[in-house]
């Protein structure tokens, strides 16, 4: 009976992997995870790979750390991640266990380089308080600007707690050079502003979004630019 059960569960990872659902580095799949708890756990969940951690949601619910990972095999498209502590094993299919595998190998994208800071940038942060960010934009921009006002700037960092702070984007849009890109952080979740606020509040400045970024557990930010149409 033992074997006939794993067989069938075999089967159904092999059916649901060839099925699964990747949009970026977000996918459905069958995870089984083993948290040394004694009780492994199986379902079909989504799992999210973010900058700093490989995320599985549902009741096989986990978050590794991608700095505790140890090894990271890939057989018959299941991707296993061995973990201190953990192991979880991912159903994706050969082309996207692939695709997982290699990006899980890379180290993690420094947060300067998400938001796309050239060397030597001309850099206005607006409200800003994230002590990494600030660190990385002043080991690379050239210029670095803190104050109430600024001009001719490559790129605006502006922080909006609350949508009355939406005006803030109009302020940042006018500050940067004709190519220029503003970045908005807000808060992830229902205490935060609502990215749909944001994209609203754009479209009114006659702007588009071409990007988004994790910054941080608590934040995220969308980034705004002019359309190609409307650049002097």
């Amino acid at each position: 009976m033992a074997a006939l059960g794993r067989a069938g569960r075999e089967d159904r990872e092999r059916s649901f992997s060839q099925a699964v659902i990747c949009m970026g580095y977000e996918a459905k799949c069958y995870a089984r995870v083993d948290d040394g708890s004694g009780k492994i756990r199986e379902a079909d969940s989504t799992v999210l790979l973010e900058t700093d951690e490989l995320i599985v949601r549902g009741d096989a619910r986990v978050r590794v750390p991608r700095s505790s990972i140890q090894q990271i095999a890939l057989r018959s498209g299941v991707l296993t991640v061995t973990a201190t502590g953990t192991r979880v094993s991912l159903s994706l299919g050969a082309d996207a266990a692939a695709t997982w595998k290699k990006k899980l190998e890379e180290a993690p994208k420094r947060l300067i380089d998400k938001l796309d800071v050239r060397l030597g940038a001309k850099v206005w942060l607006l409200d800003v308080d994230n002590d990494v960010l600030i660190a990385q934009v002043e080991q690379r921009a050239g210029e670095v600007l803190r104050g109430r006002t600024a001009t001719n700037c490559d790129i605006v960092v502006v922080d909006v707690d609350s949508e009355k702070e939406l005006d803030r984007i109009s302020r940042a849009i006018e500050a940067t050079t004709n190519t220029g890109a503003v970045w908005v952080i807000h808060r992830k979740g229902k205490s935060g502003v609502p990215d749909t606020a944001i994209y609203a509040r754009a479209k009114e400045l006659g702007l588009v979004y071409t990007k988004v970024a994790r910054v941080s557990e608590r934040d995220t930010a969308e980034k705004l630019v002019r359309p190609t149409s409307a650049r002097r």
